[in-house]
């Protein structure tokens, strides 16, 4: 998978309807938590689109991803305020990093838990990520009746939150993107390590 992810790396910025993605789900995380002086974690970063936003406000980012192409993007942005990491979310990246764990106020994760092989278990990891009263944020497709086999239903993360031990604050549909498909909504999950 990590293979495929790191061809897509040199034209991903150059994507429109990647940057549209990206943008719109910036404007609605800002309608949800003020970002400014936060430490966030950004899950499956990518090129780091939505990293560069937010680092903007925040104090700090730590952005990670598999691709090493991806993180390599990253890199080559010179952000100052943003560390990154090559490599998955794992019980072991708690035992390499042990300054991860409850250290961030702000866990992202844009269009990344769809492509999960295990969400329930990466969703607890997250969270121990979280301080206490942390967010944790989830842009992914909405499945319906257009889109069957990818991404989730409202029901799926309210379980999913609830399993994980956060507190679901709110499950939305802020914004959708058309394609040749047709449009396809994208569902906003926002949960609290209570």
């Amino acid at each position: 998978m990590t293979e495929s992810w790191d061809a897509c790396a040199a034209g991903w910025d150059d994507n429109k309807d990647v940057i549209n993605y990206s943008s719109k789900a910036f404007v609605s995380l800002r309608k949800v938590v003020d970002l400014t002086g936060l430490r966030i974690f950004d899950f499956g970063c990518g090129t780091g689109l939505l990293t560069e936003r937010m680092a903007e406000y925040a104090e700090r980012i730590t952005a990670l991803d598999p691709s090493a192409k991806m993180i390599a993007v990253l890199e080559s942005k010179k952000l100052s305020n943003v560390d990154t990491i090559v490599g998955e979310i794992t019980e072991k990246i708690f035992d390499l990093r042990p300054g991860l764990v409850s250290g961030f106020d702000l866990v992202v994760a844009s269009s990344v838990c769809a492509f999960l092989d295990d969400y329930q278990l990466t969703l607890a990891l997250l969270k121990r990520l979280l301080k206490p009263n942390g967010l944790f944020v989830q842009w992914d497709w909405l499945k319906s009746d257009k889109c069957q086999t990818f991404g989730f239903t409202e029901n799926q993360l309210l379980s999913a939150f609830k399993q994980a031990g956060m507190t679901m604050l709110s499950v939305s549909t802020p914004f959708s993107l058309v394609s040749e498909g047709g449009e396809m909504e994208v569902l906003m999950g926002v949960g609290m390590n209570a």
